[in-house]
């Protein structure tokens, strides 16, 4: 049976309640150091500290205690590509990972963009000036982006999800262990791949990560994670729960943010949405524009 999508913008505050929001996220403790994913309990094999959220997106506060240093190293193969999807819009912003303020290269226009200390903006550039112009005191800068898989940015935003749940919720979405753990895996499934993704938000310092639970009987994804760093706002619905298995899939609904409805120069509405099922590098064309400040 195909899966038929029916996006819905009004529903979602009707429908989801928060599970958890990252800034209140606390590990239970009897999870402590009993890896949800894979099940060791040896404390030699928790020795590093697992972020909740990826560090690059400037997370220092938030860590996990229920998964071990295999895992851990494991499942942070994935944070590349969703770094590098990112990276460049994000590099204009004030946003410290592990090596404070990281440095974005544009390899294919031969520049580079990194914030500074002193809150302004450097910008080097080796090669001619056409990746930017600037017009009416702002300026415009464009950008390839560093190459990223696809199917590899969900499963980062998928781990985070789960991350996020105790082991009891968690349980239902054990088939997922496979999937997650195989770079390479692929499948065809049944809550398809697709991601939601507005990278022109209001920008924010820290990140934002809210999972979502069903409150009500309806025919949508029991979960869903609204995921902000930087610029970017990010929605996916979780596959694999095993509570899901009963969905009339030939009617699917997706409440989403309203923040990725699109419209283009001629007035004419759209979804920011993606199918990430893909597991080939890719590179996108960005930009970017800012208002210059005066010096007096």
């Amino acid at each position: 049976m195909d899966t038929i999508i029916n996006y819905e913008v009004q529903n979602i505050q009707k429908i989801y309640t928060e599970y958890v929001v990252m800034a209140e996220y606390k590990t239970i403790d009897s999870e402590y150091y009993v890896c949800k994913y894979c099940g060791e309990k040896d404390l030699t094999k928790f020795k590093s500290k697992a972020h909740l959220i990826p560090e690059f997106t400037g997370n220092k506060d938030w860590f996990c205690y229920d998964e071990c240093d295999d895992c851990n190293n494991k499942f942070s193969a994935y944070e590349y590509s969703l770094k590098s999807l990112g990276a460049f819009k994000n590099s204009h912003l004030p946003i410290e990972g592990k090596k404070k303020f990281p440095k974005y290269v544009d390899g294919y226009h031969n520049y580079s963009i990194q914030f500074q200390k002193d809150g302004k903006l450097l910008i080097n550039s080796e090669g001619n000036k056409d990746f930017f112009k600037i017009e009416n005191n702002r300026i415009n800068i464009k950008s390839l982006s560093m190459p990223f898989v696809p199917l590899h940015v969900y499963k980062c935003l998928f781990k985070i999800a789960v991350s996020m749940m105790c082991s009891k919720d968690f349980k239902k979405f054990e088939s997922s262990l496979p999937w997650l753990a195989d770079k390479k895996m692929l499948i065809e499934p049944v809550i398809p791949h697709i991601m939601l993704k507005n990278p022109s938000s209001k920008p924010v310092i820290k990140p934002i990560a809210i999972l979502l639970r069903r409150k009500e009987k309806y025919n949508c994804p029991e979960f869903s994670l609204i995921f902000v760093w930087g610029f970017i706002i990010f929605q996916i619905f979780l596959p694999f729960n095993k509570d899901d298995e009963d969905l009339d899939y030939s009617d699917l609904k997706l409440p989403i943010l309203e923040d990725f409805i699109t419209k283009d120069k001629n007035g004419k509405f759209g979804l920011a949405h993606y199918d990430m099922n893909n597991i080939n590098r890719i590179q996108t064309l960005e930009a970017i524009n800012f208002g210059l400040k005066n010096r007096i």
